[in-house]
């Protein structure tokens, strides 16, 4: 990835990274988590979030800290949408959409995010 390009994705408010999210993923039919021994996560307000991310590159940016060693790791848009969301329903866990180093992402319920997609999909369907 172009530094300036990581960059200035990395300056995005968190709406906008949500927005970016969301297109990528549906482009590129796939999102990226952090992976070592099972998949990265973070405490959220007396529960789990998962993180995931539009790009292998922006996620390994946050490799650091709690999840240094971690690796990026791909998911497929059909597993996302017909495995992992619904699983991290049933668990009781939140996705923690395309954090920064510096910023923790946008957290939201596995349905909404869902939703979102649904709709980014709408023109392909």
């Amino acid at each position: 990835m172009h530094e300036r390009k990581r960059h200035n994705l990395l300056a995005m408010a968190p709406q906008e990274r949500l927005d970016y999210f969301v297109r990528k993923i549906v482009d590129f039919e796939q999102a990226w988590g952090l992976y070592q021994d099972g998949w990265a996560t973070s405490a959220f307000d007396g529960g789990e979030a998962v993180p995931f991310w539009p790009e292998a590159a922006l996620a390994q940016a946050c490799a650091t800290g709690a999840w240094a060693g971690f690796v990026a790791r791909p998911i497929s848009l059909d597993d996302f949408r017909g495995r992992w969301l619904p699983g991290l329903r049933a668990d009781d866990r939140v996705c923690q959409v395309f954090p920064v180093p510096t910023q923790q992402g946008v957290v939201i319920c596995p349905d909404d995010l869902g939703g979102l997609i649904h709709d980014e999909l709408q023109p392909y369907l």
